[in-house]
């Protein structure tokens, strides 16, 4: 029952948490991002939002492409970790190597650990308050077969964030609810 009401915003979570990867003149980051979701189909358009603040904010506003990546329920920790450690306070300016991720040979913004990569040029970059919109067409998707069904369902175990630092698993259970169910 929803019986208290007030300001404060919340509840935005819990979802699945990208990582997203940038890369201009020499400096790379990968950082975690909460807020992020498929825009369009045709074209393929995926968002992020990025606070201006961020290391990656000018990455991805100079570079003008982004990499969207998404990690098992294994790596839970280290998607916690890119969203805890920034960039400006690593002496050694390498949070890939701090929290042992890696990137395909070839294709830097792709994370090798990844169930899902989608390689994205800016078309759009949309102010909304604290964050910027970055809209990206995805010019590159890979995935693990490893981790989908025959039709491309997800049959891995996904790290899904609840805030606060707090994570579950997705599990192999589902229920199905096909349209003709509803006739």
């Amino acid at each position: 029952m929803l019986s208290e009401t007030g300001t404060q915003f919340f509840g935005y979570y819990p979802g699945t948490v990208a990582l997203v990867t940038a890369e201009h003149d020499g400096i790379c980051n990968v950082m975690a991002a909460g807020w992020h979701t498929a825009l369009s189909a045709q074209p393929p358009l995926y968002g992020v939002l990025v606070g201006r603040e961020r290391v990656t904010h000018p990455l991805i506003s100079e570079s003008g492409v982004f990499g969207v990546n998404f990690l098992p329920a294994a790596r839970a920790r280290e998607v916690q970790g890119t969203g805890v450690l920034s960039l400006h306070d690593l002496p050694e300016k390498d949070k890939f190597a701090r929290l042992g991720l890696e990137t395909l040979p070839g294709a830097p913004l792709a994370l090798a650990d990844a169930y899902l990569h989608y390689h994205c040029r800016v078309i759009q970059t949309v102010p909304t308050g604290d964050h910027d919109l970055f809209v990206g067409e995805v010019m590159e998707v890979r995935h693990d077969p490893a981790f989908y069904d025959e039709r491309r369902l997800f049959t891995g175990e996904a790290a899904v964030y609840l805030g606060r630092s707090s994570y579950v698993k997705t599990t192999q259970e589902r229920e199905i609810y096909p349209p003709e169910s509803f006739e």
